[in-house]
């Protein structure tokens, strides 16, 4: 038995796309092309979003696909992220201390 047989075609897809995305943005981040953590999260959100749009499907199911997806992508990437010390932008409240 495969496992696209195992889970069904749709999520064997999803699967796939979940891998390749994690190991595209693996090797962009090596090769210094991402290396801001807020330009990754837009990356994988717009290519998570550009592949559901072909599936016709109930709207809210589909933004639980794409939010499942999108948390798994960037759960597998934790670890490259602190591993290469990704820049992440800090936000302070200027004034309210003062």
């Amino acid at each position: 038995m495969t496992i696209a047989a195992y889970c069904g075609d749709f999520e064997f897809t999803v699967l796939e796309f979940v891998f390749t995305i994690t190991k595209d943005v693996e090797k962009k981040i090596k090769k210094r092309k991402l290396f801001y953590e807020e330009q990754i999260t837009r990356y994988v959100k717009k290519k998570v979003d550009q592949f559901f749009l072909g599936f016709k499907m109930h709207e809210h199911i589909l933004t639980v696909y794409k939010n499942e997806a999108y948390n798994t992508i960037m759960f597998r990437l934790q670890h490259i992220l602190k591993e290469k010390n990704i820049f992440r932008v800090i936000e302070t409240a200027i004034g309210s201390d003062l």
